[in-house]
């Protein structure tokens, strides 16, 4: 049965008038039903054998009867017979010119065959008998839509939803028009109206499903694609919108699985590709990413985000062995390299989608100087980006001349956040507003008290502005002095918008702690404490030291919550040993400082956390788990996962702890400063460079530097120093105690801030 007449060809009347077409009224038990016995009621009823059979007999005893050709042309073109449906639908026009039904089925018949004007005409007579068809309507808006006549698209569809609402396929296409249109209210009313009408309606569920989840309404939308899956299994555009949603929700795992499954049924989706590229570095398969990458480009060799990726895959997210995370540089340089060439070569038009596609976030997690290539990846984002703002005419930015200095911070993560709470907040509470007009641009989704504390203090808070196009427009409306980025490398619109000339100055700061290499970037702002000397040398940007940690950071003054740590199997005896970074800190090279660890301050518990994504998790902890037992050392007896705790739980682990470790390589700053607000006794290592020395950094602030390592076996045995003595430990506590004051709530740094950004400002 064709489905676009079974579904819905709604007609008022009868196309004949003959008693043999009309509905009888069978007898019941309870009450009376009508059963379709005509060969159109039957054809619509969708009986199509019974139609057929009743046709047959209609033909027999009056072969010009009008439903009986109506039907019998209809079921040759379901059949694939072109010819015999035209010839028979031809007859019946001719012979019932006063039949719109008949006309609209001629038309459709007509439509199919491929000859577009003479369906039209067909349409339009329907019209003449029966002004405002639905289903003639319908077919002519269609036409016109596909003419890219939308206007009359649009007028005609009207016209199809006032005669009959229930019509789903109008619904639909009014849904699709609205969207488009950006009447998103409408949009949703149209695609509910449609599966309402047709609660089988696959394509309506699917927009419906996607409408949903570009509105955040994902458990919804969820629904209404799984739904359309269960009635057609094989539909690739319900299992790669499920899969979108797990991806901007970030569960990698779940995305993984609906994008294998829509390129199961066809590979070859360039977009599904590229998306499972992204899905496998999620959870730190960088191999498979690499093959979903190419795989894209095999299929379109010009789809610049893939390119991208599979070059940022170079770099693993927790590296199973020393080789993998020393050799990852240098295949990062050299396909940075060929990505530098292609773009050079082919010059796409939309090379600028590639930045921020991806980052190299973790080239920040391998010890090294990454200054020069990060330096090229910075040109050439800058390039790429500038091409495009030449081409769309982003104005050349000038000094805004006034008594106030206007700053604006760009930062995804105005709330609750380590970003925010380490850097930002201190900007907002003490740059004085007689001296400044702080513009902040709030271009995350999350949303909190914090969010409204600083929307309260700035001169102007920009939020939900669109995407990051959008975001370069108000930015640059705003005619700032200097533009300030928290962080650049966690966000993919900040990066976008840093790799733009927003502002006469701009700064980045060590919210992500590595030179940007971006030239857009004219400094680069740290802190005295958490820089080793000649620390110049590391950044592309004008390096500027503020005193101190470099920010006014404010305790949580949180009490602790009690927890039980036998859930876990920690008991009372065991020394806790507090593992508290993410796991890609913790580098493969120092696995045996953990093995040595454990050797040595038995009984004891390396407490790690289960981050999100949890696979992460599950690669650090199947390394370690190996390494300990080529050590013939009992992994189980010496190491736990536990979950991420609320703050309130942490600080009691804290309490708990005996020593809090600094991360070799990359340190925490946030969770450092947590343990010193709890007095917990941190061993710390000296870095390299500044991502490596923030707990080293926070404990000389301290005079706490005779707890600083700089080599494996002095780490090691600070830690069996203080594990070995209660007493020790309880001095470490006091010491902290006494002192931390000085680290906290101090607004120094941030008026030297003030007095750095004036001058840099001013001068023009």
């Amino acid at each position: 049965m064709l489905a676009w007449l079974k579904k819905k060809w709604a007609s008022p009347h009868s196309a004949d008038s003959s008693a043999a077409t009309q509905t009888t009224r069978i007898a019941s038990e309870h009450s009376p039903v009508l059963a379709p016995v005509g060969p159109w009621a039957l054809y619509l009823a969708g009986q199509g054998a019974a139609a057929e059979q009743a046709t047959l007999a209609q033909l027999a005893i009056e072969p010009d009867h009008a439903d009986g050709l109506l039907v019998q042309g209809l079921i040759a073109l379901e059949r694939g017979h072109k010819a015999d449906s035209l010839r028979i639908l031809e007859r019946a026009a001719s012979l019932h010119p006063s039949n719109a039904e008949i006309h609209v089925a001629f038309g459709r018949a007509l439509l199919i065959a491929g000859r577009g004007k003479a369906s039209a005409a067909a349409f339009h007579r329907a019209l003449a008998v029966d002004p405002g068809h639905a289903m003639a309507n319908l077919n002519l808006a269609k036409l016109a839509l596909a003419s890219g006549q939308e206007e009359d698209g649009m007028n005609l569809l009207q016209s199809a939803v006032t005669r009959d609402p229930s019509l789903a396929e109008a619904q639909f296409h009014l849904g699709n028009l609205m969207r488009v249109r950006g009447e998103l209210d409408l949009a949703e009313k149209h695609y509910r109206n449609a599966v309402s009408s047709r609660p089988d309606y696959v394509d309506a569920l699917v927009n419906l499903g996607s409408f949903l989840k570009d509105r955040g309404r994902n458990e919804e939308a969820v629904q209404h694609l799984e739904h359309a899956l269960r009635l057609k299994p094989d539909i690739t555009e319900a299992t790669f919108n499920l899969a979108m949603i797990r991806v901007n929700q970030r569960m990698w795992v779940e995305a993984s699985h609906w994008l294998r499954s829509t390129l199961a049924t066809d590979p070859k989706q360039a977009d599904a590709q590229y998306w499972l590229g992204n899905a496998s570095m999620g959870l730190g398969d960088a191999v498979t990413a690499r093959k979903a990458y190419q795989a894209a480009l095999r299929i379109n060799a010009n789809y610049v985000q893939a390119r991208w990726g599979h070059a940022m895959a170079q770099l693993p997210a927790v590296p199973q062995s020393d080789e993998e995370q020393n050799t990852a540089p240098r295949a990062f340089e050299s396909e940075l390299d060929k990505l530098k060439a292609w773009f050079r070569t082919h010059r796409p038009a939309d090379g600028y989608r590639a930045v921020g596609a991806q980052q190299p976030y973790y080239l920040a997690y391998i010890p090294q100087d990454h200054r020069a290539v990060l330096s090229q990846y910075g040109d050439l984002c800058t390039s790429l980006m500038g091409t495009w703002a030449r081409k769309v005419g982003v104005p050349t930015p000038v000094r805004n001349i006034g008594s106030k200095l206007k700053i604006g911070i760009v930062s995804a993560h105005i709330h609750e956040h380590s970003v925010w709470r380490a850097i930002v907040r201190g900007w907002v509470e003490h740059l004085d507003p007689t001296e400044f007009e702080i513009h902040i641009f709030h271009t995350g989704t999350g949303r909190d008290a914090q969010t409204e504390m600083a929307a309260g203090r700035a001169t102007r808070f920009y939020y939900a502005e669109g995407d990051w196009v959008a975001w370069a427009k108000v930015i640059s409306d705003a005619r700032l002095n200097i533009l300030a980025y928290p962080e650049i490398g966690m966000d993919s619109t900040t990066v976008r918008l840093a790799s733009l000339r927003l502002a006469p100055v701009q700064l980045a700061s060590w919210g992500h702690p590595i030179t940007t290499g971006l030239p857009t970037m004219d400094v680069f702002v740290s802190a005295e404490a958490l820089e080793p000397e000649a620390a110049y040398a590391n950044y592309s940007e004008e390096l500027i030291e503020l005193p101190g940690i470099g920010c006014c950071y404010h305790p949580f003054s949180q009490s602790p919550t009690p927890i039980d740590l036998t859930q876990w199997g920690i008991g009372n005896a065991d020394r806790i040993l507090l593992c508290a970074g993410t796991p890609f800190k913790y580098a493969p090279q120092n696995d045996v400082l953990w093995i040595d660890i454990a050797k040595r301050c038995q009984p004891c518990k390396l407490v790690f956390f289960r981050a999100q994504p949890e696979p992460l998790t599950a690669l650090l902890e199947a390394r370690l788990r190996k390494k300990f037992t080529e050590a013939c050392l009992d992994f189980d007896a010496h190491v736990r996962f536990i979950p991420w705790l609320p703050q309130a739980k942490f600080f009691a682990l804290l309490d708990r702890a005996d020593v809090y470790l600094d991360s070799v390589g990359f340190s925490g700053f946030n969770t450092a400063m947590q343990a010193i607000e709890r007095c917990t006794p941190i061993v710390a290592w000296d870095g390299q460079f500044m991502r490596g020395r923030f707990a080293s950094g926070i404990l000389r602030q301290l005079e706490l530097d005779e707890w600083i390592a700089d080599s494996m076996s002095d780490y090691a045995a600070l830690v069996e120093n203080l594990c070995a003595s209660s007493a020790r430990r309880d001095s470490v506590r006091q010491k902290i105690s006494t002192r931390r004051s000085r680290l906290f709530s101090d607004p120094h740094a941030v008026a030297a801030f003030a007095q750095k950004v004036t001058s840099l400002g001013r001068k023009i």
